[in-house]
């Protein structure tokens, strides 16, 4: 359907623990490298798994309506809410009991590695305290006589800047050193990335018409953490580079990658909604959508009607797409259910969809047109190649660090040998 993200309550509760998860990873680099932040990484620990056990009784539960949920039984949720009283509750219960006698670790100052690690830690769990507050919102407020629905423009308000800044953060906290590190060091480090945002928000501002705010700042920080992200490599020997580094690198370009992708399709999304005959030409972006006509099919368990549009790219390139509208019959008395299979386009400069709709009736009562919607997303697939990149990088980081670990175990094998050595 071209969407990629609605801010719908299933959506969020698979965003949290996500988010939980990632202040996590970072907070154990802390750990690991400087021994420090012990309790809070513990505890993070803890908010992860709980976040993910809240999500699957959100889901299962009936708590929430949502297009996304599935198998919703009230007895399954209650099960799942006495599951989470035991594993949360014991959880969060052993942590009060012993988070006094956890070592607070090595300090560090403000402005370094640790301290920019800290402050992702920091926003990391404010926007997941945030969308968890407006996706349980809702069910206090329906508790209490009142019903409200919580959307994306709240979601866009509170979490899209601290986002942006979190993309802020993440472009010094590599370039920082550890335990302490100057703040001119820093700044010196950063005039080519300054550089790259500067020129995307001067391109958008002179060629991108009318673009949003949080488009605009999403794709100029975009530009400055795709080159921000690769400074931990300038001067380095590429083949002696530790898999961990890379992994970083990528990970986070790939954060740019997403962002780059996210804004673009927001700023720059068009959209058409018509009832056409066929023959009919309709303009969208930079293509030439001809609808062909309409045909019926049968499936293995549905039968549908199949249109035929051709799309025509500015260059002359021709694409056939194929839509369909399906039903799919009722069993044991149902009724008949309809569906809409979306056709794909995928160009290097972004991905158009088509729908073919409901036939609209003449007057006779024959159906001379369809109702057809189209959208054409501008570098909409770069958010799927943003994710591709991340996972990337955490593949290669998780085998580095089992190869850093090896080599460790390996050397206090040889000196244990070496010290016991007749």
């Amino acid at each position: 359907w071209g969407g990629w993200w609605f801010w719908d309550p299933v959506e969020n509760v698979s965003l949290i623990p996500w988010l939980a998860g990632a202040a996590l990873l970072h907070s154990v680099a802390v750990t690991a490298t400087r021994n420090a932040l012990r309790a809070w990484t513990v505890m993070l620990a803890v908010i992860g798994f709980s976040m993910s056990m809240v999500g699957t009784f959100i889901v299962r539960s009936g708590l929430l309506t949502s297009v996304h949920s599935f198998a919703v039984d009230p007895e399954r949720g209650t099960f799942l809410l006495v599951l989470m009283a035991i594993y949360i509750g014991g959880a969060l219960t052993l942590f009060a009991l012993r988070a006094g006698s956890v070592a607070e670790g090595k300090k560090f100052a403000l402005l370094s590695r640790e301290g920019a690690l800290v402050i992702n830690n920091l926003l990391l769990t404010t926007i997941l305290a945030l969308v968890l507050l407006g996706t349980l919102y809702p069910i206090v407020a329906e508790a209490m006589g009142e019903k409200i629905s919580v959307g994306p423009p709240y979601y866009n308000r509170v979490a899209g800047p601290l986002a942006l800044i979190l993309c802020l953060v993440m472009v010094a906290g590599p370039l920082l050193g550890w335990r302490k590190d100057d703040g001119k060091k820093l700044w010196s480090r950063l005039p080519l990335a300054i550089f790259a945002g500067a020129a995307v928000l001067f391109a958008l501002i002179l060629f991108g018409g009318k673009v949003g705010i949080l488009p605009l700042l999403g794709m100029t920080v975009a530009g400055v953490v795709a080159v921000a992200s690769l400074a931990p490599l300038w001067g380095r020997n590429l083949r002696r580079t530790p898999l961990p580094t890379w992994g970083m690198v990528i990970a986070h370009f790939g954060v740019a990658v997403c962002l780059a992708g996210m804004g673009a399709e927001s700023a720059f999304i068009k959209e058409r909604l018509v009832a056409a005959a066929p023959g009919d030409v309709i303009k969208v972006g930079d293509f030439a959508v001809k609808f062909v006509g309409v045909k019926p099919v049968a499936g293995p368990n549905f039968t549908s009607i199949e249109g035929a549009l051709v799309a025509t790219t500015s260059g002359g390139q021709s694409f056939t797409m194929r839509p369909e509208a399906r039903t799919f019959p009722g069993l044991m008395g149902t009724a008949p259910t309809e569906t809409n299979e979306a056709a794909l386009l995928t160009r290097p400069g972004g991905q158009l969809y088509a729908v073919l709709g409901q036939p609209v009736t003449s007057d006779d009562g024959t159906a001379d047109r369809y109702q057809i919607r189209l959208w054409w997303k501008p570098l909409v697939w770069w958010i799927w190649l943003g994710g591709g990149l991340i996972a990337l990088g955490a593949a290669l980081s998780m085998l580095g660090r089992a190869q850093l670990l090896g080599i460790w175990r390996a050397r206090r094998r040889r000196k244990s040998e070496e010290r016991f050595a007749p």
